[in-house]
């Protein structure tokens, strides 16, 4: 049960997380370098603690650490794609397309790790099925003149993509002991990749000091909340197989949603509340189908 608990409470901070983005309005190379200097520092700050108090026996070097470098350049990849999504269709509909990313690491799960083995397959594909249908259900015009960028829809599909390699990479290095060591190896090769592609954008850093301390505090805080996320995701990994955790957090479609109406106003409630309220059902049993799926 506490992997299903701590995958659930991991669903909520990826549904939060990226709310620092849509309030700071930032250009996304820019958002995204901030972010990875808050999650380096929360890594940092936790992996120390973990040493102090006698929680972290982990090596600091091993040659499975590098496929953490690999895991890290494939959510940098994602994260971008994600975050250009959320500016083009807003953070309700991009969430639901990138929750795609739950059939694609179900499968690969499933095909790499041998997860059928200990996961009824019938469950999670009929959760990987509802996932979808919910996806299509918040593809929902803002208004009867303004068309869905459908270039906002690509780019998260393509996310999910980058996205459940990444989690492939997440279970396998965490089956092999590593927690704490890899969430450290994660967020410095995150800021790396962002900084970098930053010079290469711009040819300098002159608009990352110019950013206000507002805007530069909110995207830290954007870091810290992904820091718990993917802290939370690790730990579920630990107790129960990806292809089940995975779906689970897929949950972070409804906060999102939840955040989307409620904050942000992207989608008008009042219009479409049949399909909105139908997406939220299906990804509810999406799931309770889960619920059943560990052998």
């Amino acid at each position: 049960m506490i992997g299903y608990l701590l995958a659930i409470l991991s669903s909520l901070f990826f549904g939060i997380y990226i709310i620092p983005k849509k309030i700071v309005k930032l250009d996304t190379k820019h958002y995204l370098f901030y972010m990875s200097l808050g999650f380096v520092a929360i890594s940092l700050i936790a992996y120390l603690i973990s040493l102090l108090t006698g929680n972290n026996n982990e090596p600091l070097f091993n040659p499975i650490l590098l496929l953490v470098c690999l895991r890290g350049l494939s959510w940098f990849v994602a994260s971008n794609l994600f975050l250009i999504s959320i500016d083009k269709i807003g953070m309700s509909r991009s969430t639901q397309y990138k929750n795609l990313k739950g059939p694609f690491g179900v499968l690969l799960t499933l095909i790499f790790l041998s997860e059928f083995k200990v996961t009824n397959v019938s469950f999670v594909l009929l959760a990987a099925l509802l996932t979808f249908f919910s996806a299509l259900l918040f593809t929902i015009k803002k208004d009867n003149t303004k068309k869905v960028d459908k270039t906002g829809i690509i780019y998260a599909c393509i996310a999910s993509l980058f996205l459940s390699v990444n989690a492939l990479i997440q279970k396998f290095v965490t089956n092999c002991g590593f927690i704490y060591t890899q969430q450290l190896y994660q967020s410095i090769t995150i800021m790396l990749a962002s900084y970098i592609y930053v010079l290469i954008k711009e040819k300098n850093v002159k608009n990352l000091q110019i950013i206000s301390l507002k805007n530069k505090m909110l995207s830290l805080l954007g870091g810290v909340l992904y820091y718990f996320a993917t802290y939370f995701n690790t730990l579920s990994y630990k107790s129960l197989p990806a292809s089940i955790a995975f779906t689970i957090i897929n949950m972070s479609g409804i906060w999102s949603v939840l955040i989307g109406i409620l904050i942000f106003k992207e989608i008008d409630f009042k219009k479409n509340y049949k399909r909105i309220i139908l997406g939220i059902i299906l990804l509810i049993i999406s799931i309770f189908a889960l619920l059943f799926g560990k052998n």
